[in-house]
């Protein structure tokens, strides 16, 4: 992780900044293995701090200068294709060997420049200062995996890792942006490029920042695209090479040299990272420790059926809920600088707290898999060849007997020729999840005047339409898919895991198999009403059957801990939140819906319980992020 200040115009000094300090917001909680700073007297100061990993690791010099160019260079990266990178900049394989990954971007830079990022593959945002060009240059992977954040003025460029490390810094104002918190209390705030803070930005999946004393110039480098289709022989040869390069993102991941920790919940695609990563480590009863929750009926029987397959003896099972406690509250703020976006990154502190404790330092997730790859949107391939007429395929699609097959597509035609090519349909849209939207409006708490100001019902409404209108499952893939909330859980959680010195790392986001995955033709990924039919046939032999062909995602009733997580939000005493807040929240109603929440069921078709819990739980935590700008609380 890294933090950097620069004075673009170099004709004053860069302000006073403890390099310590810095330190201490970037890694509050575990301190770094290795640390250390770079200070130019006239207007720059780089700091950059690591936990090890591997051995090269090691041996990374923090921050890194080359002296013949005067160049330095600070990342947070893993890069995937570093003998590919060593072969173009004439790197042999022994001295690849101590060459760090910050090390193999700069040199990267110094032989193709700012077109350094498109010879990129892998986890990384990096920041290169080239004094002899008094330039300053910042890139980002393509996915969005870790996150940099910056703040630009004539005289002043700023950018981290994290927002935290932008605290108490002169001439950095931490403004709070007010769309962004009335985004929050309706959960639409992630974003590819806003923070909270009105004047700190974050620089985009696949793009790359230039600044000099002339511009600051934001481009974008890299695009996901389904162009150009893949055509092979047959089936099978599209099975083996998905296999191939699924085998490739996962193995790569594996570079560690502690043990190796997998979030396992029973599903196909935890299963699959899971099941191939015992297969490639040599010792995976000792190696890899997979790491679940047990809040649904049929959890534990999924999870246990993969870690018999694969004979893994460390399997960690969690059945309580630690998201909304205080503690895990003020950890997140000290760690992202900002209340946490996705639940996800404090729902799995229980992972990584049992990680750090047995010294893991990689955690892989199956996260991705729904979006891309294993995709749980096949169902769009059959009303695609309904619109394009292709009646032959679309019967041998569909599941059943001849009969059957010839009911389905006669009902499917029906639905077209209804809707006006599905037009004004969704499989998800219409099947409950637009009804569920409507039902929640209604209980929010933002004021209805900043709903208004910032159009927020209409984007709330059109989150519900999800797939309507939809027959094509690539172009679905990369206008719905493709969201904001991707990068968002990603640099959440990478934010979180750092805190207990874990490396978080998604195999099934691997840039090579996501655009493998969208130049495959869409029909290989449904057969006969098999949804995930690429990905099952690619895996059938190493992860169950039981795992590999179970319909659909339902893990039965929800029990337990994770059923009674409103509980705690009862204590809620609204006076006590900070006074702020009655600019955004509707404090009487809100003071209404605690009081009536023990009250509500649970049943099917009533979210009431559901969306309740998200205003209460909304409103502790921008209460907490506005006390601890004020006052500093929860730091550690």
């Amino acid at each position: 992780m890294f933090f950097f200040c620069f004075n673009p115009q170099g004709s004053a000094p860069a302000h006073r900044i403890d390099p310590a300090g810095i330190i201490k917001r970037l890694m509050p909680y575990a301190p770094p293995d290795k640390s250390g700073y770079l200070a130019d007297a006239e207007n720059s100061l780089l700091v950059q701090c690591l936990h090890w990993n591997t051995a090269r690791s090691r041996l990374e010099p923090v921050p890194f200068h080359h002296g013949p160019s005067d160049t330095t260079a600070a990342s947070w990266a893993r890069l995937d294709n570093r003998d590919e990178l060593a072969k173009k900049l004439d790197i042999d394989s022994a001295e690849l060997a101590r060459c760090c990954d910050t090390e193999l971007i700069l040199q990267s830079y110094l032989k193709w420049g700012e077109a350094c990022v498109d010879h990129l593959i892998g986890d990384f945002v990096f920041v290169i200062h080239d004094r002899r060009n008094s330039r300053v240059f910042c890139g980002r992977d393509q996915m969005g995996v870790r996150p940099l954040y910056y703040f630009s003025l004539d005289n002043l460029f700023v950018c981290a890792t994290s927002l935290a490390a932008f605290r108490h810094l002169k001439g950095v104002t931490l403004e709070i942006d007010s769309q962004w918190v009335a985004e929050y209390l309706v959960q639409l705030s992630m974003s590819f490029d806003r923070t909270p803070y009105s004047g700190i930005k974050k620089l985009p999946p696949a793009h790359s920042l230039t600044v000099t004393a002339e511009r600051t110039e934001l481009r974008q480098y890299f695009q996901l695209s389904a162009e150009p289709e893949l055509k092979l022989k047959d089936s099978r040869e599209y099975v083996i090479a998905y296999r191939e390069q699924m085998e490739e993102a996962i193995r790569c991941r594996l570079d560690s040299d502690y043990p190796i920790g997998s979030e396992l919940s029973g599903g196909i695609d935890s299963s699959t990272i899971t099941a191939f990563a015992a297969r490639f480590l040599e010792q995976p009863n000792k190696q890899l420790h997979t790491f679940g929750f047990a809040f649904a009926e049929l959890e534990p029987r999924y999870i246990m059926a993969v870690a018999q397959a694969c004979r893994l003896h460390n399997n960690h099972i969690v059945a309580a809920r630690e998201a909304e406690s205080e503690k895990v509250r003020k950890r997140s703020l000290a760690l992202l600088g900002y209340p946490v976006e996705h639940g996800t990154a404090t729902l799995h502190e229980p992972f990584y707290h049992l990680a750090e404790q047995i010294g893991i330092r990689t955690l892989l997730s199956g996260f991705g898999g729904d979006e891309f790859g294993t995709t749980i949107h096949g169902y769009l391939v059959p009303m695609g060849m309904a619109v394009q007429g292709r009646y032959r395929e679309l019967f041998n699609t569909l599941p059943g007997n001849p009969l059957y097959r010839l009911l389905r597509l006669l009902k499917l035609e029906w639905r077209r020729r209804k809707t006006n090519n599905f037009s004004c349909f969704g499989q998800i849209a219409d099947n409950g999840f637009v009804d569920a939207y409507k039902s929640r409006w209604p209980h929010r708490v933002v004021r209805d005047e900043l709903a208004v100001r910032y159009g927020l019902e209409e984007r709330y409404f059109e989150d519900a339409r999800f797939d309507t209108g939809y027959t094509d499952l690539k172009k679905f893939t990369l206008e719905k898919r493709w969201q904001p909330f991707m990068p968002t859980r990603m640099e959440n959680c990478s934010l979180m895991a750092a805190g207990r010195r874990i490396d978080y790392r998604w195999p099934l986001l691997d840039l090579r198999l996501v655009r493998l995955f969208l130049s495959i033709p869409s029909q290989e990924n449904i057969y006969r009403g098999m949804g995930r039919y690429l990905h099952r046939r690619a895996i059938d032999g190493v992860v169950p059957q039981l795992v590999a062909w179970k319909q659909g995602k339902d893990m039965g009733m929800v029990t337990g801990q994770r059923e009674d997580s409103w509980r705690p939000l009862l204590d809620l005493d609204v006076s006590e939140l900070h006074p702020a807040l009655e600019e955004y929240i509707d404090t009487e109603l809100l003071r209404r819906q605690v009081k009536q929440l023990p009250s509500l069921g649970n049943g099917p078709g009533d979210n009431r319980r559901f969306q309740l819990t998200r205003n209460i739980s909304s409103a502790i935590k921008l209460s907490a992020w506005f006390k601890h700008l004020e006052t500093g609380e929860g730091l550690s």
